[in-house]
């Protein structure tokens, strides 16, 4: 019996007898809260998302690169009548090259090359400084324009890059709670304690 102005509820002893009382079958399974590991291990659809994210910007990485140096091909081969294309192919591989590593390094620290990247290259660290600087990128290819040797792998790689850069915005715009939860790279940047802390950047 509780005492006054308690619930039955609360005297444990009857609790359990009621839960020994409940006529389960053997079929049945009682539904079971979300572990807070999941939520930890940054899976999930905010998780997948980022990762989704960080993966289309290695291909586009690649898809930069490859255009850079079939471009520096067909100049080679043609030969050299005009300078700005093959210093633009090289830019283009350059900075496709910034873009795959901060991606590497989002994914696997490395803690030396952080360090520099985030002292010479900080925008690279927040989702609205990479959306920049991809549609940046992306004007690189439609500045080769007409004079580009590989003119339709160099429109489809200038339209992705560009499709890539506005889709980081619309993360930023319409799903701000993704963006919230996107986590830059600190490997080197923080105490050892720290560091270890934050090695899951996903």
């Amino acid at each position: 019996m509780s005492g006054y102005g308690e619930p039955d509820w609360v005297n444990s002893q009857q609790n359990s007898a009621t839960v020994d009382e409940a006529n389960i079958s053997e079929g049945v399974t009682a539904a079971q809260a979300p572990s807070s590991s999941s939520k930890e291990s940054g899976v999930g659809k905010g998780g997948c998302a980022l990762c989704m994210l960080s993966l289309m910007n290695m291909g586009l990485a690649a898809l930069m690169s490859a255009l850079g140096v079939l471009t520096l091909i067909e100049v080679h081969r043609t030969g050299f009548r005009d300078l700005s294309e093959p210093f633009l192919a090289s830019y283009m591989i350059l900075f496709a090259l910034l873009l795959f590593l901060y991606e590497i390094m989002w994914w696997s620290p490395f803690p030396a090359m952080n360090k520099s990247m985030r002292k010479n290259f900080g925008f690279m660290y927040g989702l609205r400084g990479k959306g920049l600087y991809i549609i940046f990128v992306a004007f690189l290819c439609f500045g080769l324009g007409k004079d580009a040797s590989i003119k339709e792998m160099n429109y489809a790689t200038g339209a992705a890059f560009l499709a890539g850069g506005l889709l980081h915005f619309f993360v930023i715009f319409f799903h701000p709670e993704l963006a919230m939860k996107y986590q830059a790279p600190t490997a080197g940047l923080l105490s050892d304690s720290a560091a270890t802390n934050n090695d899951n950047v996903v």
